[in-house]
């Protein structure tokens, strides 16, 4: 194959094939790189383009490892790693496609501990073949306002605060409002002083602010009756799940694999201990450190929209949703996340970025199927082909690697297990978890610390030192960071009668600790960038403000990751932030590229261009600020014998050349 950008070109031309959007995109890629290999891989792309409708759409490719998912359609065995899972899996598909099917055989083959939400009483019937410890929430205790173990209370105070939110719809000021509520409880019960029993439950946190005086402006008394109706409805409905001081033992469930049945309860009810639960184990997988130990756990999700819900992902005073982040973070403990659902247009952007895996099963709405093919960047014929799935087959994409269609080994299992059947196989397991009933003696009915002494009054509650105050000149300030949070300082001051104002209202909010000054040299010179602090992000909610960001690190990782993905975008291609763990993702038809923007020479870029090659992508660029940061990456690769063919540095500057690149 030829390495020479215009014969490329003339392939192109040639073939007749130079009118294809893919091609031009490959073509442009053609022109902008000097590597030798990827010039190889764009002419036989250009020229297996020109062949492609004669082709079986679909690269041969078996893949190996412990868990077996099955056969291709051309009878090689197909299997997933366990490294694989700790990256998530995510599986579409209409009712009777074979979801269950092969969680069942997940279950059953990896070999390690799990946890699965079962909303249909699905998987019970799984004791007849593996171990397995079946709770209905009439058999659960646990008390989501224990800290892990290990997890300071004001840390756990916002990640619970985080996600009851989350589950029942409240927006930032709400959430806000339950934070400073909890913290008063813990301040209540010395929880600051010492961690030890007795804790407050949830009756506890609902005593406490209906003991709230209604003395205050309008707007805390909406976010107190809106949290007090949320709160009321599940102590009501799952009164007797929260009703202990001390739940069963999140470390020794670990070790277990536990199905937690959740038939019967109300939908606010169901996503929130999901959610709680997921969050339980990594805040302790966080506290313990269990880091870099290969798959620990999986979790088994049904109906994923419940947690991960695309409307809730979208709904701007909210925030992110503290459960799509966790699932990025939870590989690194070795917690592996199955969710599976019919409906993959309803489900987060984010699991379906965040997801190494996606099988995509018979699927017959037309909006579905096309969600999960765009999500997998399957070919028009590859979607054609898998418009043909029948019960049991799939198309599989592991990371970066091309798609495979699979015949799902199945699993027979007959669904024989009844209450009663169940009553008498687990009661054994049931009568050794242990729990702490709360303090409800008469003496303490109507308190809100029962079991605490007299030490700290009840009425007793301190000022939040972590209060702030600043103009309306600041606040609005603040407003256009974070809507626009790559705009220049001297931009922003034309928004205020003059520059004294401006530089007033940032040097505000500078003094607070709500923003960091940052410096970055961009194309029309040095421009300063102001970052929000986790003080200003928990400010800003409580304005009601959405401080959701696409991208990752710091305002100037996160400037040159936009300015990057711009570029390709100004060139036609189809650009991506975070998508398949990178910093920008590039699909150009035939190829696919992804460009790392380095900080600095440090091994953790190493790592990530690691995973980039081992996934399979076709080229890899790391961007740098400097030169020097350059060199000292490519010595590392090069010491760690890497093959570089795939690989090309660059200049973060280089990537504004792009704008003048043309066909």
């Amino acid at each position: 194959m030829s390495r020479d950008p215009e014969k490329v070109l003339r392939l192109a031309d040639q073939r007749g094939i130079l009118d294809d959007d893919e091609v031009q995109k490959l073509v442009l890629a053609s022109g902008f790189s000097s590597s030798e290999y990827i010039q190889d891989a764009i002419s036989k792309a250009v020229f297996g383009k020109s062949v492609q409708r004669y082709r079986y759409p679909f690269e041969n490719s078996a893949r190996y490892g412990d868990v077996y998912l099955g056969e291709t359609f051309r009878k090689q065995s197909f299997y997933l790693s366990q490294e694989d899972l700790t990256k998530h899996l995510l599986a579409v598909g209409q009712s009777g496609s074979g979801k269950t099917t092969l969680s069942y055989r997940l279950m059953d083959e990896v070999g390690k501990p799990f946890w699965a939400f079962d909303l249909k009483q699905d998987y019970r019937h799984l004791s007849q073949d593996i171990d397995l410890l079946v709770l209905s929430w009439t058999r659960l205790k646990f008390n989501p306002l224990k800290p892990p173990t290990g997890v300071p209370p004001r840390r756990w105070a916002q990640v619970f605060a985080e996600i009851f939110g989350h589950a029942t719809s409240l927006l930032s000021g709400s959430k806000n409002y339950l934070m400073k509520k909890v913290v008063e409880l813990y301040t209540l019960y010395n929880l600051f002083d010492r961690v030890s029993e007795p804790y407050p439950s949830l009756h506890e946190l609902e005593l406490l602010i209906k003991k709230q005086k209604v003395n205050f402006v309008r707007k805390a008394s909406d976010y107190r009756d809106t949290l007090l109706n949320r709160l009321e409805a599940i102590n009501l409905v799952a009164g007797t799940v929260f009703d202990c001081n001390r739940g069963y033992a999140v470390d020794e469930l670990l070790k277990e694999n536990v199905v937690f049945e959740f038939d019967g309860l109300s939908r606010d009810v169901q996503n929130f201990l999901m959610e709680v639960l997921f969050a339980y184990v990594y805040e302790y997988r966080l506290a313990q450190g269990h880091r870099d130990s290969g798959l620990n756990h999986l979790f088994f999700l049904d109906e994923g929209k419940r947690v991960f819900s695309v409307y809730k992902e979208r709904q701007d005073a909210a925030g992110i949703p503290e459960v799509d982040e966790l699932t990025a973070k939870m590989r690194e403990f070795g917690e592996g996340l199955v969710v599976a659902d019919q409906e993959a247009s309803k489900l987060t952007d984010s699991i379906k970025a965040n997801t190494f895996t996606k099988l995509l099963l018979p699927t017959a709405d037309r909006k579905q199927f096309q969600s999960v093919t765009d999500a997998m960047n399957l070919s028009e014929r590859q979607a054609e082909f898998a418009h043909d799935l029948t019960t049991g087959e799939a198309v599989v994409q592991v990371g970066g690697r091309y798609p495979v269609p699979v015949k799902l080994e199945n699993y027979e299992l007959e669904k024989t297990v009844t209450d009663r059947e169940l009553e008498k196989q687990q009661a054994e397991k049931w009568s050794k978890l242990e729990s702490e009933r709360r303090k409800t003696t008469k003496r303490f009915d109507n308190r809100i610390a029962p079991g605490r002494s007299e030490e700290v009054p009840e009425t007793t509650i301190p000022d939040d030192p972590t209060e702030i105050q600043v103009s309306e000149d600041a606040d609005r300030l603040l407003k256009d960071i974070i809507e626009n949070p790559f705009k220049p300082l001297t931009k922003r001051y034309e928004r205020f009668s003059s520059t004294y104002k401006g530089n007033k209202a940032k040097n505000e909010l500078v003094d607070q600790g709500v923003v960091i000054e940052r410096h970055v040299k961009a194309q029309d010179g040095k421009r300063k960038l102001l970052q929000l602090t986790e003080k200003g992000r928990d400010y800003a909610e409580g304005l009601d403000l959405d401080v959701k960001h696409r991208g990752r690190g710091g305002i100037i990782h996160r400037y040159w990751q936009n300015q990057i993905k711009e570029a390709f975008e100004e060139q036609g291609l189809d650009a991506f932030l975070e998508k398949f763990d990178a910093d920008v993702y590039v699909n150009m038809g035939n190829m696919e590229l992804v460009v790392e923007v380095a900080m600095g020479n440090n091994q953790r870029e190493v790592d990530h261009l690691k995973q980039h090659l081992e996934s399979g992508f076709d080229a890899v660029w790391v961007a740098a600020r400097k030169q020097e940061v350059l060199e000292g990456l490519k010595q590392r690769i090069e010491e760690e014998g890497l093959n570089l063919d795939r690989v090309a540095f660059r200049l973060v500057r280089d990537f504004r050349e792009l704008e003048t690149t043309s066909l």
